[in-house]
């Protein structure tokens, strides 16, 4: 909802974000984050109706780099804490919402994508980042 509130996805290799984006989420964010209500959105919505479609992976793939870095400092706080066993305690909801959230077509009120289907992908895709940091 970050997004949609400030109508921008945040980038940090663009000059209006770089000062500031990196070291919010790394300094200010990360540490306090416990749960990842992982749901991707883009600038003028709360979520994507389809993040799978090409259009929307600029977008995916920013969000997904502030996901490795909030699961990068769950993690760093287990080491601290002596927990080994990493992927067990990093909480995270592939989570979307249906109409009005899911953009529907006009007249007919028809969903444009499947919620079912952008859940899996989401969840597919917190799957993949997990099991590339925990090697």
């Amino acid at each position: 909802h970050w997004y949609c509130a400030c109508e921008r996805v945040f980038d940090e290799t663009e000059e209006r974000d770089k000062t500031w984006w990196p070291e919010l989420v790394s300094t200010v964010v990360a540490p306090r984050c416990e749960y990842i209500h992982a749901r991707l959105g883009w600038a003028q919505g709360p979520q994507l109706a389809d993040p799978s479609a090409p259009e929307c992976q600029s977008d995916v793939a920013l969000q997904l780099k502030v996901w490795k870095t909030l699961v990068e400092a769950q993690f760093a706080r287990q080491d601290d804490s002596s927990n080994n066993n990493k992927a067990a305690t990093v909480y995270a909801s592939p989570e979307y919402g249906p109409p009005p959230y899911l953009p529907v077509q006009p007249h007919t009120q028809e969903p444009v994508a499947s919620l079912s289907e952008a859940v899996a992908y989401t969840k597919k895709l917190l799957e993949d980042l997990l099991a590339s940091m925990v090697k």
